[in-house]
């Protein structure tokens, strides 16, 4: 009996299974948006709900999916609210999405990855989604904010892929670093660039000047999900002494719930030297034979999916490219792995995700004059062969029995020949990044969440230079020269969070948060081992640590350890914004930061208001959104370590320990920044044209600078100082054409920033301070007590009234008399800063078809070519016609060949005043043309596009003589100059993504 009931439940199941299957079936149907401009939605996810099973509808809002009788559906898109429906009788079901207002306009990523209603912020926010930032892809994503947000200046890096980036938010506030905090997913990004130039020359130690890298460009843009720039000192109050430049969030990609999705894109662009010089006709092809044909190639995987309690997202990218300038390369690996879960019915969320990173480059592009073979290419004047006649740039040199330097000339110590610097002063660079991080939230009720967060940020930096004997000897010692700098630094950071937030009455609503956080790094770990320039190599060209000369020179190299900079901050912090009917919005923020480096504790707070205009009044129906906010804020920037409390360097001098060379004090205080700024934002016709425009000001005092130590030591640290900066910030969005197959999205930037030195202090002893040295450059970039940050010094000519240049009877020209401007020798040339900058930014869809473009435009301001001096030195430029000049030999007006003129005035140590140009300046900065491939229903891939971009095209005006949106470095010391440089690229490519 039990046998046949047995046999009988089985045959019943297996009849049951079949009669399920039969009931499976093909669900299809479209998805639209709600409205009077329905729209067919692509990217829908369809889920089968309780499943991983699902699919997204394609271009033109269809989906297909198998299902049963009794099944349900989930359909879930980005902005709009959410449905689910059940599976019935039928085999068609067509969804419509109603936007979720609050998700699209209302939430925003603030300070510390705290979300709040946009309604609600007192200050000025700005945002950029993923496909801003990758339809134009750059190696390094901080690239593809130019343009795109008021406030925001970036300047590319002249070192090529895997350099660093140069951007500030509202200006120049410190004489120490400017750039912002980068903050991914709430946890503070250690972003410490290793090394940076600051003048014309560049340092011993570095042998030339050389961009060191920084942590931003080892970054896969394809993780990103969007990028915030909170710009004031309100938005950034919360982070006490990291915030005085502005904070950027980066939002990064997670795992979402349903079947796995597969996403693949690659990048490929050709790169061509642009922008140059004007040579003559011999050095024109010199130069055009030696730059080469530049390609980067930017690939990218992604997986992501899971259940409903937990999702995967996995990433890989690789980056390849080759310079223009020959010897160049750079690959770059990242991989990245995020989990998330959502357990005990959603009350707890767990975040984890690692990121690894490695870049390695070969021969990275340098600037200034020594070891860079841009000065051998521009400066090659002879008149019987070409440059690549020394592309053979090595010969026997049977005295010294070694293969000697080649050039068709005596080396100097600026010029060489560039084929023998790319191959035999070979320079690696090597960056790695390890970003470990984990997020805990758990909500005990609908009004309370307990969040705790913790973080391990590493870099490591190595660089290696082997430079041959028979290099010249100015950074170089007989037998050669061996570098290798290896570089460490690490982050831990960890926080704890309460928040809160609750409707007190049916009018009054509080969102407040309260917790504390620790932050411990130890930046410039360091070993440096250098044969040195007065010590040696005891067999040439064998670059090892044993071959090093040691003792016997009177001279020892540089064998020395540096201990790192040691830092931690204790901090607790609150915030709460106090809610009233929807119309008003009060907003407070507090910090204590406790800082190893400074002896007291120090209070940041901050205090913002919002009135919501379209809430309280009755206005226009035209008028969808209508807002005024104001706020103020003090926040800082923390000294550096071992300023208060000096060490010693461990090396190879007197008892192997190096003393310190600033003057131990205990009473320095971290620079404070005050802020106070006002603004308004409306929006009229259904959200089609908004305005979003604010003023600001801003007061930074405290600066840290170093004056004369006296005897007891070399410098002397004070708190001194008050800069200031004020402007006025615009956005315009507008939708000019929308319709079922045409859609036009447009934005128009607007920034203009006024810098002031408003004081210094007397202490110095000189009402100015340098951020180059003026004893060795013909330049200067100086802070003077009523000047602007960005001031340019240089030798001004000496001209007649009537504007002539004189030249006196001695047959040269010379250096004007000194103004009440002049200062070190030198006379105000002008200022790197522009008066205002403008990006338009627009996005144009016709069916399957899409064009993206970004024109970027800067309006004054000043730049300096020293790189067209020195050209007009070595007589290489296309100098045509003649100059009318004032003659004091004759003392009488006269003509003189342009090339004479200008070769008379140039070189090294020219008379720069007639190098400075204006840097206005309008481009067309990314431009693209793809196309989104209509895919049948029962398709593999879930969409396929594919697009012909294109970045840095052309100039609709520029005056100066190379792309004047290039910076040198990440420094202050060489803003608005160019020095060899290595040149801008025009760059056109292909684009190509699928998904499955």
């Amino acid at each position: 009996m039990r046998k046949s009931i047995l046999i009988f439940s089985a045959f019943l199941s297996l009849l049951m299974t079949e009669y399920i299957k039969a009931q499976e079936k093909i669900i299809s149907g479209t998805v639209t948006s709600k409205g009077e401009n329905a729209m067919p939605l692509p990217g829908v996810n369809v889920i089968l709900q309780g499943t991983t099973k699902g699919v997204q509808t394609d271009f033109d809002g269809r989906y297909t999916i198998e299902a049963s009788l009794g099944d349900v559906l989930e359909f879930s898109y980005i902005g709009f609210m959410s449905v689910t429906l059940p599976v019935g009788t039928s085999g068609v079901i067509d969804v419509i999405l109603e936007e979720n207002t609050e998700q699209l306009d209302d939430v925003v990523i603030t300070a510390l990855g705290i979300q709040k209603s946009r309604k609600s912020l007192t200050y000025a926010a700005q945002d950029l989604n993923a496909e801003e930032l990758t339809k134009v892809k750059d190696a390094n994503p901080v690239n593809s904010l130019s343009g795109k947000i008021a406030g925001v200046v970036v300047n590319r890096s002249a070192s090529g892929v895997g350099g660093s980036v140069k951007l500030t938010l509202r200006g120049n506030t410190s004489t120490r670093d400017n750039q912002p905090l980068y903050v991914i997913d709430g946890i503070p990004l250690l972003n410490n660039s290793a090394i940076q130039p600051n003048n014309s020359f560049g340092d011993i130690e570095n042998a030339g000047n050389r961009d060191g890298g920084d942590a931003l460009s080892l970054l896969n843009p394809e993780d990103i999900e969007s990028i915030t720039v909170l710009k004031g000192a309100s938005a950034s109050a919360l982070y006490g002494s990291q915030g005085s430049n502005g904070v950027v969030l980066i939002t990064t990609k997670k795992g979402k719930s349903g079947m796995f999705k597969t996403s693949v894109s690659s990048n490929f662009t050709v790169d061509r030297a642009s922008y140059l010089l004007d040579f003559d006709d011999r050095t024109q092809k010199n130069v055009d034979d030696f730059y080469n044909e530049g390609t980067t190639a930017i690939n990218a995987i992604s997986i992501s999916g899971g259940t409903k309690n937990a999702q995967t997202y996995f990433s890989y990218a690789n980056t390849f490219a080759s310079g223009v300038i020959p010897t160049h390369n750079v690959k770059k690996h990242t991989l990245n792995i995020r989990e998330t879960a959502q357990l005990f019915d959603d009350k707890l969320k767990v975040d984890a995700s690692i990121l690894l990173s490695t870049q390695s480059i070969r021969n990275k592009p340098i600037s200034g004059f020594y070891y860079n073979p841009l000065v051998g290419v521009y400066g090659f004047n002879s008149e019987t062969e070409s440059l690549s006649d020394y592309e053979v740039f090595e010969e026997f040199n049977e005295e010294r029995n070694l293969m000697a330097q080649r050039w068709f000339r005596a080396t100097s110590d600026i010029e060489q020949n560039p084929y023998w610097i790319l191959n035999r002063n070979v320079s690696d660079d090597e960056n790695q990044k390890l970003l470990a991080s984990v997020s805990l939230q758990y909500k005990f009720t609908d009004w309370f969440t307990l969040q705790t967060r913790g973080s391990y940020d590493k870099n490591f930096y190595k660089f290696e230079r082997r430079i041959h004997a028979t290099t010249d000897g100015t950074l170089s010692a007989p037998n050669g020269r061996y570098l290798y700098n290896d570089i460490e630094d690490t982050q831990l950071y960890g926080d704890i969070i309460a928040i809160l937030n609750k409707d007190i009455s049916e009018r009054f609503n509080i969102s407040a948060n309260i917790g504390a956080s620790i932050r411990k790094s130890n930046l410039g770990e360091s070993i440096l081992l250098d044969s040195g320039v007065r010590g040696d190599l005891k067999i040439p060209n064998i670059f090892t640590l044993s071959n090093f000369v040691v003792g016997t020179t009177g001279v020892n190299p540089i064998l020395q350890q540096r201990i790192a900079e040691q830092k931690e901050v204790q901090s607790i912090f609150a915030s709460a914004t106090i809610g009233y009917n929807n119309q008003f919005f009060l907003d407070v923020t507090a910090r204590n930061d406790w800082s190893s480096t400074v002896s007291d504790p120090f209070f940041y707070p901050s205090i913002g208001l919002t009135a919501m205009l379209s809430e309280i009044f009755e206005l226009p129906e035209s008028i969808n959104y209508a807002k005024v906010r104001t706020s103020y804020a003090e926040v800082g920037n923390d000294i550096q370590s071992f300023v208060n409390n000096p060490i010693n360097t461990i090396g190879t001098g007197a008892g192997g320990l190096t003393p310190p060379t600033i003057l131990p004090l205990t009473e320095l205080e971290p620079e404070t920044q005050t802020s106070f700024e006002i603004g308004t934002e409306w929006k009229f016709f259904d959200n089609r044209l908004g305005i979003d425009i604010g003023y600001y000001k801003t007061n930074t005092i405290d600066q840290f600078m170093l004056i004369d130590g006296g005897v007891a030591a070399d410098f002397l640290a004070i708190n001194a100082g008050d800069f200031e900066n004020k402007g006025v910030e615009a956005t315009l969005t507008f939708v000019p054409i929308m319709s079922d197959i045409f859609r036009w999205d447009s934005n128009i930037n607007f920034s203009q920033n006024e810098n002031t030195i408003k004081e210094l202090d007397p202490r110095l002893g000189r009402d100015f301070l340098e951020l180059t040295p003026i004893d060795v450059n013909s330049y200067a970039l100086l802070i003077r007590e009523g000047g602007s940050f960005g001031d340019i010094y240089g030798r001004k000519l000496r001209r007649t009234p009537e504007g002539l240049p004189i030249r006196n009877a001695d047959g040269n020209f010379t250096q004007a008399e000194p103004d009440e401007n002049s200062r070190g020798g030198f006379d105000l040339l002008g200022n790197a800063n522009p008066d205002f900058a403008l990006g338009w930014n627009n996005s144009i869809s016709y069916q399957n078809f899409t064009l993206n473009f970004l024109v970027d435009a800067k309006f004054g301001g000043e730049v300096m070519s020293l790189t067209e001096a020195a050209v007009d030195g070595f007589g290489t430029s296309d100098r045509n016609g003649e100059i009318l000049i004032f003659d004091e030999a004759t003392n009488a007006e006269t003509t003189i060949p342009s090339q004479e003129y200008h070769q008379m005035i140039g070189g090294r140590n020219g008379l720069t005043s007639e190098y400075v140009y204006d840097a206005t300046n309008i481009r067309m900065a990314e431009l693209s043309l793809g196309y989104n491939f209509k895919l049948q229903e029962n398709s593999f891939f879930t969409s396929i596009t594919t697009s012909v971009i294109g970045r840095n095209l052309f100039f609709f005006y520029k005056d100066a003589p190379y792309d004047p949106n290039v910076s040198l470095s990440t420094a202050n010391g060489l803003q608005g100059i160019d020095i060899f440089g290595s040149p801008s690229t025009r760059s056109i490519g292909v684009n190509v993504g699928f998904s499955f």
